[in-house]
């Protein structure tokens, strides 16, 4: 897996084996949307907090395709449809993970 593979992999498995720390937005409302399945980003307006993993890894996780975020309560789903996706990929940075519309 190349280097930034590994890096977002890593990240966004942290987001899914540490979930009692981030809220998801079906928590937040009851509409059934399809971003209920997204992350919700903790009100602060401090950058460092901005800057670091917690932000960073609802960022990644909440640009993942729908169905892959879906599976987000099945660990080994989750972690398999994630290494496919990054595999499929040719990506040499974070911005180009940011470019990318999956679907």
């Amino acid at each position: 897996m190349h280097h930034i593979h590994g890096n977002i992999f890593s990240l966004v498995m942290f987001v899914i084996k540490h979930n009692e720390v981030f809220i998801p937005n079906s928590e937040i409302h009851d509409l059934n949307t399809r971003s209920k399945f997204m992350l919700h980003y903790p009100t602060t307006s401090l950058s460092l907090v901005q800057k670091g993993v917690l932000y960073s890894g609802i960022n990644i996780f909440n640009h993942l395709p729908a169905h892959i975020r879906a599976s987000s309560n099945n660990v080994k789903q989750f972690k398999c449809k994630l290494k496919n996706l990054l595999l499929e990929q040719s990506l040499y940075s974070i911005d180009e993970f940011y470019q990318r519309t999956f679907t």
